[in-house]
């Protein structure tokens, strides 16, 4: 990868084209921009994506639907699946990743109060251990930093600061999980209130 690209993720995207020639180096944040972001990103990928508007289904309507049927079925059981994301090189880090990417299928397969409640609970946990991690190793890094050049003052500030900026990445992993943890907790609340007026 060219130097000056990373992963970014809830930061924004880096956007190639097919041919691997860069589009953006940096793409609006979501958690800044809100929907504009993925608007941006959608203007930048509309002019390279080609439609193919000719299709197989001219047979009669009564096969047709059968068909629409099963992909449907299909769509819900093959691509709605959460697959488990790739390793971060901690243990513990990775069975909590397992546990929430098995808490999402529960969702999708059986998507009932208990089981967003379950995911709630779930992703609570995790976002708060994985923040608790994160702090420590921001803290280990401004530490080593700053013994590493304190043989002037300017040094030191300069390598506080890199070390901070880096770790910026906190703040924006902290809002992303409040973020997804307020759209759960108002389903939540929303099926809760749901099931009162039913009852009533």
């Amino acid at each position: 990868m060219p130097v000056g690209y990373g992963q970014l993720g809830c930061s924004g995207f880096i956007v190639s084209d097919k041919d691997g020639k860069f589009l953006s180096k940096k793409t609006r944040a979501y958690l800044q921009f809100g929907e504009a972001a993925f608007d941006y990103v959608e203007s930048l990928l509309a002019p390279h994506i080609v439609i193919d508007l000719t299709s197989e289904g001219d047979n009669n309507d009564d096969n047709n639907n059968g068909d629409e049927e099963k992909k449907e079925e299909d769509i819900v059981d093959d691509s709605k699946k959460v697959e488990m994301p790739a390793s971060v090189g901690v243990t513990a880090m990775d069975d909590e990743h397992q546990e929430c990417t098995d808490a999402f299928n529960q969702v999708i397969e059986h998507p009932t109060q208990e089981t967003l409640k379950h995911l709630s609970e779930v992703l609570s946990c995790h976002f708060a251990h994985e923040e608790e991690l994160m702090k420590q190793f921001s803290k280990r890094a401004k530490r080593r930093a700053s013994s590493r050049h304190t043989t002037s003052n300017s040094n030191t500030n300069n390598s506080t600061s890199n070390s901070m900026s880096s770790f910026s990445a906190l703040d924006s992993h902290i809002m992303d999980h409040k973020r997804i943890l307020n759209i759960l907790n108002e389903e939540v609340h929303r099926l809760n209130d749901s099931c009162g007026l039913q009852g009533k």
